[in-house]
């Protein structure tokens, strides 16, 4: 069950719902899983209540933005494909493109998540299948 945790300045109830539609499509598209074993949640801040370099955020210049991923370990291709459509759709989203969100990925084996009080290898046969090491050549 990957999940993606989104750190932006307070926003309105419709662009929530474009970054929900948009992060879900591109990330599902680049790992090539289905758009609904994502969860999002989205964590907002105002003015005074995050920093960039140093300085208080006061509702001009540069925000903190920041999504946090927890997936399954994938492939470098699709690594590369996420972190570029999820930057695309997050700036078309907002409609900003000077706002660049820094993107960290947490991948883990399908031993380190429990759905429904199962690890996911222990739960899906097809989970406990898959290797969780990949050879990741540079490309």
């Amino acid at each position: 069950m990957p999940s993606i945790e989104i750190t932006l300045p307070r926003t309105d109830a419709a662009t929530r719902e474009r970054l929900a539609h948009e992060m879900t499509r591109a990330f599902a598209a680049a790992v090539g899983c289905e758009s609904e074993i994502l969860g999002i949640h989205f964590r907002e801040y105002g003015p005074g209540e995050a920093a960039v370099g140093g300085r208080l955020w006061t509702g001009d210049g540069p925000a903190y933005l920041h999504i946090a991923i927890s997936s399954p370990r994938l492939p470098r291709a699709a690594k590369v494909r996420m972190a570029t459509d999820l930057t695309a759709a997050f700036t078309a989203a907002l409609g900003r493109p000077d706002w660049q969100p820094v993107i960290h990925l947490a991948e883990h084996p399908y031993d380190n998540v429990a759905v429904n009080g199962k690890l996911l290898s222990d739960a899906f046969e097809s989970c406990a299948k898959r290797p969780f090491y990949y050879d990741l050549p540079r490309a």
